[in-house]
């Protein structure tokens, strides 16, 4: 519950400010995406749009999406060999702020994201040659988190490319969930990835601005 109050204040807040102020560009972008963590190395995708303030401050809002990043073994159990996969699946979406430096044509910047993170893990046991499924389960969470960023902007007229890296902290993920698996003595720890890096590439479009 506390979580969905503070994901509903930022949205509140960006849905304010972008509603008050007059903006000299917008900017809708692209991109790839690496997430590199604790133990969870995953690609995904994303993308964003960017409300320009006096050509210096732009608010927005992202979305990214890393899919599944099933790492699996072997178990023996009761005398039969099974297969195990999990993974995490991780969606952030965050309200932005940033600040650019400089001008045209290549602009570096620094920012923040904060907002909601969701996330599942996702655990499957199968006999090792695959003919049946023993067990399946997941864990679905909800977390607030925040990623400060730095990036830069290479604008080419009306498009532009640009690449950034941040560092995502999950907050209340402290405590391991457990998962409790016929057959397996010791609980599965379903701890989201709470702390990781993210590295983008990709292009934006441009709208207004005259440059």
């Amino acid at each position: 519950m506390k979580c969905r109050l503070l994901c509903l204040l930022s949205a509140t807040t960006l849905l304010v400010l972008v509603s008050g102020v007059s903006f000299s560009q917008v900017q809708i972008g692209v991109h790839g995406s690496r997430l590199e963590g604790s133990g969870s190395s995953q690609w995904g995708l994303g993308g964003n749009v960017k409300f320009l303030i006096a050509d210096k401050f732009a608010i927005g809002a992202s979305v990214r999406g890393y899919p599944k990043d099933m790492k699996t073994e072997q178990v023996n159990v009761g005398g039969t060999n099974y297969k195990i996969a999990r993974g995490n699946t991780i969606v952030p979406v965050t309200a932005s702020l940033d600040y650019y430096f400089g001008e045209a044509p290549v602009r570096p910047y620094l920012g923040a994201d904060l907002g909601a993170y969701f996330t599942q893990y996702v655990f499957s046991m199968t006999e090792n040659n695959g003919s049946s499924s023993f067990y399946n389960t997941s864990n679905k969470k909800t977390y607030f988190g925040a990623a400060p960023r730095a990036g830069l902007n290479v604008e080419l007229g009306p498009v532009g490319i640009f690449g950034q890296a941040g560092y995502n902290i999950l907050f209340g993920s402290g405590d391991k969930d457990k998962l409790t698996v016929p057959g397996i003595t010791d609980p599965i720890d379903s701890k989201a990835t709470d702390k990781f890096w993210s590295f983008d590439v990709g292009v934006f479009f441009k709208i207004g601005g005259g440059k």
